[in-house]
């Protein structure tokens, strides 16, 4: 359910985006993050996930730039630049912070049995996907803006579905059985 709850300001946006203007889609996607994050804050015990509060303080950040310059090329940045941050957090996730190890095996890592080197490869499989999925957004915001929605929303979320699906594919007899299971 809550990643279900994170699509409704893409499509709140989206709709709004081919129906109204970009301005008022970018408020739509504004008031839906807020709300939905909201949500989420409550239902999580009073606490947002790391990743929860960079995609909603910079759609605050993005989206107000765009409304106050009246310009959506500030918008157009958000994917890109949300996308290299997650590409960095998995890339520096094995060599910084108090605990440091690979960011999906902290995602993962109840789910698969990795030895230390394939964690470190597979961390940094996900680094390049998104920053590879940012260099897409930004090709599609600024070289095919007529394009750019559409891609932000099916595009961006295929291709997000499609490598995770291909992750699980490829990584399915690395499943943690109950006997290997902590």
């Amino acid at each position: 359910m809550k990643a279900l709850l994170d699509f409704v300001p893409l499509v709140v946006f989206f709709f709004l985006a081919k129906t109204q203007t970009i301005f008022v889609a970018t408020q739509g996607l504004i008031i839906a993050s807020v709300v939905i994050y909201g949500l989420h804050f409550a239902l999580q015990k009073g606490r947002l996930e790391k990743g929860q509060w960079i995609t909603l303080l910079l759609t605050l950040a993005f989206g107000g730039l765009t409304l106050y310059l009246r310009d959506d090329m500030w918008l157009r940045w958000k994917s890109p630049i949300i996308n290299w941050i997650f590409g960095t957090a998995f890339l520096l996730s094995p060599i910084v912070g108090k605990n440091p190890i690979p960011l999906v095996q902290r995602f993962l890592g109840q789910v698969f049995e990795l030895s230390s080197t394939a964690w470190k490869k597979l961390n940094l499989t996900w680094a390049v996907f998104f920053y590879f999925l940012g260099t897409l957004h930004l090709i599609f915001a600024f070289t095919f803006p007529k394009f750019w929605i559409d891609f932000k929303v099916f595009g961006g979320t295929a291709i997000m579905i499609i490598f995770m699906v291909g992750q699980f594919i490829l990584l399915r007899k690395h499943l943690k059985t109950p006997e290997n299971q902590n």
